[in-house]
């Protein structure tokens, strides 16, 4: 250790007795002593940087630790919002295509009431009914978020279901495809009305009634109609799955698959707008009889 000292020494006295001069003259030939002593230095740095950065790893170490960590923890978050944002933009992109088939099918429409619902709001499934029977879901927003009995509840892709009991925190939604929902629809392509109901399943709908003249056809997109005042004008439904004719009747056959992702989907939207009066109504009257239940009044009249 001394001897590293008085090396160090040495090299230092040196290195000061070398005019500044001469440094910045490019024809200035240092004296063998100066040039082996700068190799020594060399030597001696090359031999000092093992060292350094043995003393420099534990700091290096702890904060490669931090970083991650932090950085997991800004994704996390930043996913989080960016979910929201997304499921924010899709809702709106839904209603923009609505009104530019509008625009392009019936121009007058455009002065319409339809509008964009001035306050979603986004909510967490946590939760799945007991019941094998109900196609119910909790959500972690009630009451005290402005939640109330008949809302729409949309995801990213279209119409999810609509809110049947309220609680200070939480509300469940019954989906779409519960046996014991129905909507009014209307065919997009067409403007033609009629009935959505669930089937229990959630990847079918049917369209109930269908006369045999309705022009409908396979992918037809069928778009809520707006009537009975629960679901916004204009978001998907679904689209036309199966078509066939019902024998002896003078009626068509027709299931739809869902837009929704109904079985897979973390998040949904609650539109605020859709909030009807406390007292609830009764199942659209294409329902068949004995199917009722105390979330009966989830189907649209």
């Amino acid at each position: 250790m001394l001897a590293l000292l008085l090396v160090s020494l040495g090299i230092i006295t040196v290195d000061g007795s070398i005019p500044r001069v001469g440094r910045e003259n490019p024809t200035w030939v240092p004296t063998f002593l100066q040039a082996t002593l700068n190799q020594t230095r060399r030597l001696l740095l090359g031999l000092a940087s093992p060292v350094y950065a043995v003393a420099e790893a534990p700091y290096q170490i702890a904060g490669f630790i931090h970083d991650v960590t932090a950085d997991r923890a800004d994704l996390l978050e930043q996913r989080d919002r960016l979910s929201e944002r997304l499921l924010l933009l899709e809702q709106r992109q839904q209603r923009f295509d609505y009104l530019q088939q509008e625009n392009t099918r019936l121009r007058q429409l455009l002065g319409s009431g339809a509008q964009l619902p001035s306050q979603v709001t986004i909510a967490e499934i946590v939760g799945v009914s007991p019941n094998p029977q109900r196609d119910e879901l909790l959500l972690d927003k009630g009451s005290d978020d402005g939640v109330a009995p008949g809302q729409a509840v949309l995801d990213a892709q279209g119409v999810f279901g609509q809110v049947v009991e309220v609680a200070a925190s939480t509300s469940w939604v019954l989906l779409i495809t519960d046996r014991n929902h129905a909507m009014p629809v209307r065919n997009s392509r067409t403007g033609v009305r009629m009935i959505a109901a669930g089937t229990g399943l959630l990847d079918t709908l049917i369209l109930e009634d269908l006369p045999a003249s309705t022009d409908i056809q396979e992918g037809d997109l069928i778009e809520t109609s707006g009537l009975g005042g629960r679901f916004p004008m204009g978001y998907p439904v679904g689209t036309v799955a199966t078509l066939g004719s019902v024998q002896d009747t003078p009626y068509l056959s027709a299931s739809l698959k869902p837009k929704a992702a109904l079985s897979k989907v973390g998040h949904v939207l609650i539109v605020a707008e859709a909030a009807v009066d406390a007292a609830p109504t009764q199942p659209t009257a294409t329902r068949a009889e004995g199917q009722s239940s105390p979330s009966t009044s989830a189907g649209e009249s």
